[in-house]
């Protein structure tokens, strides 16, 4: 594995797919914006790993592919990008072989002769993270229980920025539209039911069943459940939460 022991964007690692970089392990997929003009770069590797959740341009180059679970597959926390730290917890089994990235991550290194002790435990891999990273010092696994408060991280605060500039190319930009025009005000496409739970859900077998269109199970804590259907004429029976 070329490269190995710097850091490098991604279209410095296509560049060099076949020359310095002869294999590649890729937790998620690149961007289609990297593959544009470099469709070809992953197909001159001699081995590609990729751990996704998803088939991808990236995974149709991959020798192998390592499922990774979804996020209603998995107990653990997530960081949003304001630093807040907040408990998930599992939703549903993990559909056929997938894994936590976590899990498919220490699996690895123990067939590579590394043991980090997490023994298949969020709570252990969370006491590591807050142990040897700054931002989540004195961070305790169990203070997270409640989902609906989260903890926030110790992360560092970057100084104001003067974004005046920015604003101003924003402003010449929008005075040079042509009034005339049409204006583009569609939504694209991007799926025929979009389902967007206004709280975390409870952990029950039960839970995928609302995926199929079947009304709410009582045991399901989802509320309120909304569904968002961008082509009407692929619209299923309606699922809603109680009380809606």
């Amino acid at each position: 594995l070329g490269l190995l022991g710097s850091r490098h964007d991604a279209a410095q690692l296509l560049a060099a797919c076949g020359d310095s970089v002869h294999a590649l392990y890729v937790a998620g997929s690149f961007l289609p914006a990297h593959l544009q003009g470099r469709a070809d770069a992953l197909s001159k590797l001699d081995f590609l790993v990729v751990q996704e959740l998803f088939e991808t341009e990236t995974t149709r180059h991959a020798d192998v592919v390592l499922p990774a679970a979804s996020f209603a597959e998995v107990d653990g926390t997530y960081t949003n990008n304001s630093g807040q730290v907040q408990r998930v917890r599992q939703s549903i089994p993990p559909v056929h072989q997938s894994r936590p990235d976590w899990m498919i991550t220490d699996a690895i290194a123990r067939a590579l002769g590394t043991e980090f002790g997490y023994e298949m435990s969020a709570s252990r891999l969370f006491s590591d993270i807050a142990a040897n990273v700054p931002a989540y010092a004195g961070m305790r696994y169990p203070a997270l229980k409640d989902e609906s408060i989260p903890v926030q991280a110790k992360h560092e605060v970057f100084a104001a920025r003067d974004v005046s500039g920015h604003l101003q190319t924003l402003e010449r930009r929008v005075e040079s539209f042509v009034e005339t025009e049409d204006k583009q005000a569609w939504t694209p496409a991007v799926g025929h039911e979009l389902f967007k739970p206004g709280t975390l859900t409870g952990k029950t077998p039960q839970f995928h069943l609302l995926d199929a269109g079947n009304p709410k199970p009582p045991t399901v804590l989802v509320s309120p459940l909304y569904q968002l259907t961008v082509d009407r004429s692929l619209r299923r029976a309606s699922v809603t939460a109680a009380g809606d």
